[in-house]
Protein backbone atom coordinates (compact mmCIF):
# COMPACT_ATOMS: atom_id res chain seq x y z
CA UNK A 1 0.00 0.00 0.00
CA UNK A 2 3.15 2.77 0.93
CA UNK A 3 4.26 1.95 -2.16
CA UNK A 4 1.37 2.56 -4.35
CA UNK A 5 1.01 6.05 -1.81
CA UNK A 6 4.79 6.81 -2.95
CA UNK A 7 4.28 6.10 -6.62
CA UNK A 8 1.21 8.19 -6.53
CA UNK A 9 2.28 10.95 -4.65
CA UNK A 10 5.93 11.41 -6.42
CA UNK A 11 4.30 11.53 -10.30
CA UNK A 12 2.54 15.20 -8.34
CA UNK A 13 5.84 16.02 -7.00
CA UNK A 14 4.26 15.54 -3.27
CA UNK A 15 6.73 14.01 -1.07
CA UNK A 16 5.77 13.88 2.44
CA UNK A 17 9.24 12.82 4.79
CA UNK A 18 7.29 11.15 7.70
CA UNK A 19 5.29 9.17 5.67
CA UNK A 20 7.38 8.98 2.20
CA UNK A 21 8.36 4.92 2.45
CA UNK A 22 11.60 5.38 -0.17
CA UNK A 23 12.37 8.41 1.67
CA UNK A 24 12.67 5.97 5.04
CA UNK A 25 13.92 3.18 3.10
CA UNK A 26 17.05 5.83 2.17
CA UNK A 27 17.03 6.91 5.59
CA UNK A 28 18.22 3.82 6.60
CA UNK A 29 20.56 2.89 4.16
CA UNK A 30 22.49 6.63 4.48
CA UNK A 31 23.21 5.21 8.18
CA UNK A 32 24.26 2.20 7.50
CA UNK A 33 26.64 3.52 4.66
CA UNK A 34 28.09 6.29 7.25
CA UNK A 35 28.52 2.74 9.56
CA UNK A 36 29.88 0.55 7.06
CA UNK A 37 32.14 2.93 5.90
CA UNK A 38 33.24 4.60 8.63
CA UNK A 39 37.41 4.95 8.48
CA UNK A 40 37.80 6.75 11.63
CA UNK A 41 35.75 3.36 13.49
CA UNK A 42 39.04 1.47 10.79
CA UNK A 43 41.33 3.19 12.25
CA UNK A 44 41.08 3.11 15.86
CA UNK A 45 40.99 -0.88 15.03
CA UNK A 46 43.87 -0.34 13.11
CA UNK A 47 45.51 1.47 16.52
CA UNK A 48 43.86 -1.39 18.84
CA UNK A 49 45.82 -4.50 17.17
CA UNK A 50 48.55 -2.86 17.41
CA UNK A 51 48.51 -2.23 20.55
CA UNK A 52 47.54 -5.68 21.42
CA UNK A 53 50.40 -6.78 19.36
CA UNK A 54 52.80 -4.45 21.65
CA UNK A 55 51.19 -6.19 24.68
CA UNK A 56 52.18 -9.17 23.40
CA UNK A 57 48.15 -10.27 23.51
CA UNK A 58 48.76 -11.14 19.56
CA UNK A 59 51.32 -13.49 18.18
CA UNK A 60 53.17 -11.49 14.92
CA UNK A 61 50.90 -14.06 12.49
CA UNK A 62 48.03 -12.77 14.27
CA UNK A 63 49.06 -9.08 14.14
CA UNK A 64 49.78 -9.56 10.59
CA UNK A 65 46.70 -11.34 9.24
CA UNK A 66 44.63 -8.97 11.39
CA UNK A 67 46.28 -6.00 10.16
CA UNK A 68 46.51 -6.87 6.49
CA UNK A 69 42.53 -7.12 6.50
CA UNK A 70 42.02 -3.84 8.41
CA UNK A 71 43.85 -2.53 6.20
CA UNK A 72 42.08 -3.83 3.31
CA UNK A 73 38.84 -2.24 5.06
CA UNK A 74 40.27 1.26 5.35
CA UNK A 75 40.96 1.15 2.24
CA UNK A 76 37.26 -0.02 0.73
CA UNK A 77 35.99 2.93 3.90
CA UNK A 78 38.04 5.73 2.37
CA UNK A 79 36.62 4.77 -1.35
CA UNK A 80 33.08 4.48 0.14
CA UNK A 81 33.67 7.90 1.64
CA UNK A 82 35.03 9.40 -1.30
CA UNK A 83 31.99 8.43 -2.94
CA UNK A 84 28.82 10.52 -2.67
CA UNK A 85 26.61 8.13 -1.38
CA UNK A 86 23.64 10.51 -0.84
CA UNK A 87 23.39 10.98 -4.75
CA UNK A 88 19.54 10.35 -5.29
CA UNK A 89 18.45 8.57 -8.42
CA UNK A 90 14.77 8.96 -8.79
CA UNK A 91 13.39 6.24 -10.72
CA UNK A 92 10.08 7.86 -11.34
CA UNK A 93 11.45 10.91 -12.94
CA UNK A 94 9.95 13.07 -10.15
CA UNK A 95 11.89 16.22 -8.74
Amino acid sequence: MFILDDMILRQFGISLPGLDLLWTIEQIRDFAYRELYNPEKVKNNIKENRLLFELGELNRDEYEKANTQLLQELKFAERGTEMDLNVRTDILGAR
